[in-house]
């Protein structure tokens, strides 16, 4: 796929010179680097801000806290590893950094996790479907990635897509469990 993509752009630059266009796409180039620094340090600094607001959470408390209110959904989630409660934490602590809109700081439980649920083959059993499809749908309260890069684009308003965030990361979600613990009734 790496050459496909090299291949276009090397097509479109080559292109753009022998069109008459060569001094408009050194142009382009310049300003999408200088547009992805900028987005890549504003990102950076919302990573660096919401790692660190995880981790007071995690020295405070309010992670066990929200681990203790979702325990009864977890518990239904992922019937056999309700009982290994290293596992339930990497999970829970994924899944709140999730909701808050940190996917960033939720991979480091989410491997963790998935490391612990791992069969030993190289199938997934349901408990991993899941959490991938959990992963991957995850309803944000708060989502700051989208708000960040919005607001890097000059969004006055950047949050005003949350409700739409909420309504369709929550069917997204709905849709994904149903589907995972139907195919892996089971396994």
């Amino acid at each position: 796929m790496n050459f496909v993509w090299v291949g276009l752009i090397l097509l479109s630059v080559i292109y753009g010179i022998f069109s008459g266009n060569g001094i408009n796409v050194a142009n382009a180039v310049t300003q999408s680097i200088e547009t992805s620094t900028k987005l890549l340090l504003m990102l950076s600094v919302s990573m660096a801000l919401w790692n660190g607001m995880m981790n007071v959470a995690e020295k405070c408390g309010i992670i066990d806290n929200l681990r203790l209110l979702f325990s009864p959904l977890l518990r239904f989630l992922f019937p056999d590893v309700k009982d290994n409660p290293g596992t339930m934490n990497y999970i829970s602590t994924n899944i709140t950094a999730n909701l808050i809109g940190i996917g960033n700081a939720s991979t480091p439980a989410g491997l963790k996790a998935v490391s612990a649920m791992h069969n030993g083959t190289n199938t997934a059993d349901r408990n991993l479907a899941v959490f991938v499809v959990m992963n991957t749908a995850s309803i944000q309260l708060i989502p700051t990635t989208i708000a960040t890069v919005r607001t890097a684009h000059g969004s006055n308003a950047p949050m005003e897509i949350a409700v739409c965030v909420w309504i369709s990361s929550f069917v997204a979600l709905t849709v994904g469990i149903l589907s995972a613990k139907i195919l892996f009734r089971k396994t």
